[in-house]
């Protein structure tokens, strides 16, 4: 009896000896509790697209090339005569973007030195005659596409030019004429423009300008030299590289 009873406290005595261990188990792993639960990362800031709306200001330099057709009158036997030079000089515009398109008008002015000197035999003596471009200037509207901070665009419009025409004969008979023709066109071009800092960018850009033909009587003589009217046609081309600050 009495041993019955000492295996019934034992049994006893292990049972809740195990309860007991369980229940501290469990409370250690409450304790413990799993991995705190982290704070969901924020999502990186994008920067805004560049927006090319605005007016802007800016410089432009690069270069040249003309020709004249039709010159004959002027000096017979020759047809036609191709001119080079620098150009230089400003624009201002403005901008409107809608969406990815980009609406502008801009306005050019630059400073030319785009000729040709022909020197030959005429007559008797030797003919120096320079032809050139003095200025170029021009209107257009711009349509383009931007992807960010890079703008492709194409542009048409009115361009004006004067072209200067300056001879000198020397020789038994010597004498000198000289004209100045402004002209009236059209210009067709293109370009690709970078914003690479804040408002500033930079653009290159390639026109093409067409100038009907005009007669150009050259008046302004002196001596034994004379010039017949010629009905003279000229076309120019310019590549510049600019920079533009917008507003």
């Amino acid at each position: 009896m009495e041993a019955e009873l000492g295996n019934g406290i034992m049994r006893i005595y292990l049972l809740s000896a195990s309860l007991l261990l369980a229940t501290g188990a469990s409370a250690m792993a409450a304790d413990l509790g799993s991995a705190p639960v982290k704070a969901p990362m924020a999502a990186p800031m994008m920067a805004a697209a560049y927006n090319w709306s605005g007016f802007y200001v800016g410089v432009n330099g690069g270069g040249g090339w003309s020709t004249f057709s039709g010159v004959g009158g002027t000096v017979p036997g020759i047809n036609s005569l191709d001119a080079s030079g620098a150009v230089a000089g400003g624009q201002v515009g403005g901008n409107y973007q809608i969406g990815n398109v980009v609406l502008g008008l801009e306005g050019t002015y630059d400073w030319a030195d785009i000729k040709n000197t022909l020197v030959g035999p005429l007559g008797a003596g030797t003919l120096t005659l320079v032809t050139k471009n003095d200025y170029i200037a021009t209107v257009a509207g711009r349509v383009g596409y931007a992807f960010d901070r890079v703008l492709i665009y194409g542009k048409g419009g009115a361009a004006f030019t004067r072209d200067n025409a300056n001879a000198n004969l020397t020789g038994p008979t010597p004498g000198t004429a000289s004209g100045t023709f402004n002209r009236t066109g059209w210009l067709a071009g293109g370009g690709v423009e970078w914003a690479f800092w804040g408002n500033w960018s930079v653009k290159a850009e390639y026109d093409y300008m067409g100038f009907g033909a005009i007669t150009e009587a050259i008046t302004n003589t002196t001596g034994g030299l004379t010039a017949s009217p010629a009905t003279v046609k000229l076309n120019v081309q310019t590549a510049i590289l600019g920079i533009n600050y917008k507003f």
